[in-house]
């Protein structure tokens, strides 16, 4: 079965991340521990290298203190 991947939309939502993250004064690390996500999901995700699963981007958004909605404005 082929993957179902937009790298375009994968970037953009690395790209989101990163800059949300680093309002927070974060770094990858920092809140990887903060959300229960593993450092290198993180830095994968950061860097649009990964397909982000609803159950990671809800620990995403919680540890932002935002709503899924207001993650993906702008996308």
């Amino acid at each position: 079965m082929d993957e179902i991947r937009d790298d375009k939309l994968l970037k953009a939502l690395g790209a989101r991340f990163k800059q949300l993250r680093e309002e927070t004064g974060m770094s990858n690390r920092e809140f990887a521990d903060h959300a229960g996500i593993g450092h290198a999901q993180i830095n994968r995700i950061d860097t649009g290298q990964v397909n982000v699963s609803i159950s990671t981007l809800s620990a995403i958004v919680k540890q932002l203190g935002i709503s899924l909605s207001e993650f993906f404005q702008g996308l």
